[in-house]
C-alpha cells in the first residue's frame, strides 16, 4: 500500500487543519473602539455572545503580513482592552484583533485594519516647559500630550481650565510614591469639558488614605476619561473617584485594584468606580473592572433624588467582595443598566431607590466569607458567612423599579484550600494575601520586622510557614508579629498569609423590599440557585450554613398593600435549583405577588432531599404562591 499522499489531498488536510484552529469572523467583534495618539493606541471590543469569554492578542505592524503582537489578555474575558506602544507618527500601521478560546485555544480573527497615529495641531507637551510634578494645566482649550513616563511623590496632573484634552500618549503616571497626603494621579479641579484619555495611572509606594487614581470632586461640569487602566493598591485608594458629578462620560477603561485593607464597610466603603451624582447625565459603558475589595460600580444621588439620564451598560465586571455589604453594581434611584456582564466572586447588583431598570445583564458569581465592622469601625473585623444577593432589592424607598431579561447563576462551591500556595494577584482563587520573608520564628509567634500590620487584620487566616510543616491557623497579630503554634526547631523563611475559601449559599432573587406599595417587577428573567452540598444546613446571621434557592425573601412582614397595589410582583420568569425554589426568613404577610412562573428542580450537580421546595414563608402564602399559575417541575418533567 502506498502511504504517500497525493497533492490535492495533501491540500485538502492542510485546510481542515486551517479551519479547525483559526476562523474569520468579523461579527464576534463587537463594539469596536480605538484612540489613537501620536506613538500608541488603545483598542478595545467585546466578544458577541455575553456569555462566552476568551483570551485575546492585536496583531500588528508596518506591513499587511504584521509581525508584531500585543502580550496575550491574562484571563479570560468577555471584554478585551490592548495598547499599541512604541508607534512611529504618521505612520501606517495595520493590525487585526484575535480571540483565543480558553479551552481548545482556537483563534477568531477580525480582519485587517489599519490605523495611523499623528498630531494634533497646536499640541502643548508635557513636562517640555511645564513647571511640576504636580503639572497644573490651566490654558482654556489646549491639548496636552505627555512624552515620557513620570514618578512623583504627589500628585502628578490637575485640570484647571475649559475644554482642556490631557492624552498621555500610553504612557505611565506613577503618583503617590512617598508622601503623607492624600493625592492624585490626575484630578479635574475645575473646567467645563475637559477629557483625559490613553494612559496608565499606577499608585506608588506611600499616600494617605482615600488617594485616587482619577478624581473629579464636587465639580458638576463635563468631563470625559476613557482608555486610561488604572492600579491602585494602598488602604481605601480609588481608581475612579467623582463627587458632585454631572455630564460625566465614563467609557473603554481598564480598571485594575489591588486594595484589600478598608477603614469601614459602612460608610464611605471602597469602590473600584465612585460616582456622587448631582442631578444626572452620567453614561458608564464599556469599561472592565478587575479585583478590589468591596464595590465595583457605586452610582449614588444628591440628596435622594431621582437622577436624569444616568446609564450604567456593556460594562464587564470582575470585582472581588472581600467586605459585608459590597456589590458589583449600586445604580442608584432612576438609572438604567443594561448589558452589562458580572462574573465576580461577590455579590451583584443592589437596587435601593426609585424607578431603576435593570435589563439584559448577563450574572454568573459566586462569594465567599466576608469581613464585617458592626458596630461601625469597631476591631477586629468578624469573619461573616452570608447568603450572596444576584439581584437584591432592599430597603423602604425601593419603589417602581423594574427587572426584566436577565439570565442570574450563583453557585456554591465546596471549600477551597491552595495551602498557601501562588500569588496574592490571583487571591480570588488561591486566598493568599501575603508572601513575604520572615525574621523571627520561635514557639508562638513569627516575626516580619517590615510589616506594619493593623493589630488582628490576620486573626483566624492561615500562615504557610514552611514546605516540610502543615499551615497553622492564626490566633492573633500585633503590627510585626503573627500569633500561632509552631513546631520547634524550624527556621524563619518564606511564608504566606491566606483564607481557606467557604463558599455561601446562593439566592439570586433576594427581596427585602419593605414599602407595601413599592409596586417593584420582576419579569422574563432565568434565575439559577446551585448548591454542591448534599446535606442541607440552615444558621443564622454570619453563618447562613450550606443551602440555595430561587428567591429568597428577608424581613417581607410589614403587612398588606392598598387596594391594587403590591410591594412586588414577580411574574413569567425560569426559576432553576437543586435545593429550594423560594426560601424566607420570616413568614410573609406582604402583597407579594408571584404568579405564572416556571420553577424548574435540577438533578445536577445532585439533588438535595426536601420535602418541600418552599420554606419558611407561612402557610397562608405558599398557598396563594401554589394557586398563581406557577408551573413546578420537580421530578421527570412533572
Amino acid at each position: 500500500m502506498n502511504s504517500r499522499l497525493s497533492l490535492p489531498a495533501l491540500l485538502l488536510i492542510i485546510l481542515s487543519l486551517s479551519i479547525s484552529s483559526c476562523t474569520a469572523a468579523g461579527d464576534d467583534f463587537q463594539r469596536r473602539w480605538n484612540h489613537v495618539s501620536e506613538t500608541s493606541a488603545v483598542l478595545y471590543w467585546q466578544i458577541a455572545d455575553i456569555g462566552n469569554s476568551a483570551f485575546s492578542i492585536v496583531e500588528y505592524g508596518t506591513g499587511r503580513e504584521l509581525g508584531q503582537s500585543t502580550k496575550q489578555s491574562s484571563k479570560p474575558r468577555w471584554a478585551q482592552y490592548h495598547c499599541l506602544a512604541g508607534l512611529n507618527t504618521g505612520e501606517k500601521y495595520y493590525y487585526r484583533m484575535v480571540n483565543l478560546d480558553p479551552e481548545t485555544g482556537r483563534r477568531t480573527e477580525s480582519e485587517i485594519l489599519s490605523l495611523t497615529a499623528g498630531k494634533v495641531p497646536g499640541t502643548l507637551y508635557v513636562p517640555g516647559k511645564i513647571d511640576g510634578p504636580p503639572y497644573i494645566l490651566d490654558k482654556p482649550g489646549a491639548y496636552y500630550v505627555l512624552t515620557e513616563d513620570i514618578t512623583t511623590d504627589g500628585s502628578a496632573f490637575e485640570i484647571r481650565a475649559d475644554s482642556i484634552t490631557l492624552d498621555l500618549d500610553g504612557r505611565e503616571v506613577v503618583f503617590g510614591n512617598n508622601t503623607a497626603e492624600r493625592v492624585y494621579g490626575v484630578r479635574f479641579g475645575y473646567g467645563e469639558g475637559c477629557k483625559l484619555v490613553n494612559g496608565r495611572i499606577v499608585q506608588g509606594a506611600r499616600s494617605d488614605l482615600y488617594s485616587a487614581a482619577v478624581a473629579s470632586l464636587d465639580r458638576p461640569q463635563a468631563t470625559e476619561v476613557c482608555g486610561i487602566y488604572t492600579d491602585v493598591h494602598l488602604k481605601c485608594a480609588y481608581p475612579m473617584n467623582f463627587t458632585h458629578a454631572m455630564k460625566a462620560h465614563i467609557h473603554h477603561n481598564n480598571i485594575y485594584s489591588r486594595v484589600t485593607e478598608i477603614e469601614c464597610r459602612h460608610y464611605p466603603g471602597n469602590m473600584l468606580m465612585r460616582f456622587y451624582v448631582y442631578s444626572g447625565d452620567v453614561n458608564i459603558h464599556d469599561n472592565i473592572l478587575t479585583e478590589g475589595c468591596h464595590w465595583g460600580i457605586m452610582v449614588r444621588e444628591k440628596n435622594r433624588r431621582v437622577m436624569r439620564n444616568v446609564q450604567v451598560h456593556h460594562n464587564d465586571i470582575q470585582h472581588h467582595q472581600q467586605y459585608v455589604n459590597g456589590y458589583a453594581l449600586a445604580p442608584g434611584s432612576g438609572a438604567d443598566v443594561h448589558h452589562n456582564k458580572i462574573t465576580s466572586t461577590g455579590r451583584a447588583v443592589h437596587i435601593t431607590g426609585e424607578g431603576t431598570l435593570f435589563h439584559d445583564n448577563y450574572i454568573d458569581t459566586r462569594g465567599h466569607m466576608h469581613l464585617s465592622d458592626l458596630p461601625a469601625r469597631t476591631r477586629p473585623f468578624h469573619h461573616r458567612l452570608i447568603e450572596l444577593h444576584g439581584v437584591k432589592f432592599e430597603g423602604r424607598n425601593t419603589r417602581n423599579s423594574k427587572v426584566y431579561n436577565n439570565f442570574v447563576r450563583i453557585t456554591q462551591t465546596q471549600p477551597s484550600d491552595s495551602g498557601g500556595l501562588g500569588s496574592p494577584l490571583n487571591k480570588v482563587d488561591n486566598g493568599v494575601y501575603v508572601r513575604a520573608m520572615a525574621d523571627q520564628l520561635t514557639a508562638d509567634k513569627l516575626v516580619d520586622s517590615d510589616a506594619g500590620w493593623e493589630p488582628d487584620r490576620w486573626r483566624f487566616y492561615w500562615l504557610k510557614f514552611s514546605s516540610g510543616h502543615p499551615p497553622v491557623k492564626i490566633t492573633g497579630n500585633d503590627s510585626t508579629s503573627l500569633f500561632a503554634a509552631f513546631p520547634d526547631s524550624v527556621q524563619p523563611g518564606e511564608y504566606t498569609i491566606y483564607m481557606q475559601w467557604e463558599y455561601v449559599p446562593p439566592t439570586p432573587l433576594n427581596v427585602a423590599c419593605y414599602d407595601p406599595n413599592g409596586m417593584n417587577e420582576v419579569f422574563n428573567n432565568h434565575f439559577v440557585g446551585i448548591t454542591h452540598y448534599k446535606d442541607t444546613r440552615h444558621g443564622g446571621y454570619g453563618d447562613s450554613g450550606q443551602w440555595a434557592t430561587g428567591i429568597m425573601f428577608v424581613g417581607m412582614d410589614r403587612g398588606p398593600a392598598e387596594t391594587g397595589k403590591y410591594a412586588v410582583y414577580i411574574h413569567d420568569n425560569q426559576f432553576e435549583s437543586n435545593d429550594l425554589f423560594i426560601n424566607s426568613y420570616t413568614e410573609i404577610d406582604m402583597d407579594v405577588r408571584i404568579e405564572n412562573n416556571t420553577f424548574k428542580l435540577l438533578e445536577t450537580p445532585l439533588l438535595t432531599e426536601r420535602e418541600n421546595r418552599i420554606r419558611a414563608v407561612g402557610s397562608e402564602y405558599e398557598s396563594k404562591v401554589r394557586q398563581g399559575g406557577n408551573i413546578f417541575i420537580e421530578r421527570d418533567g412533572q
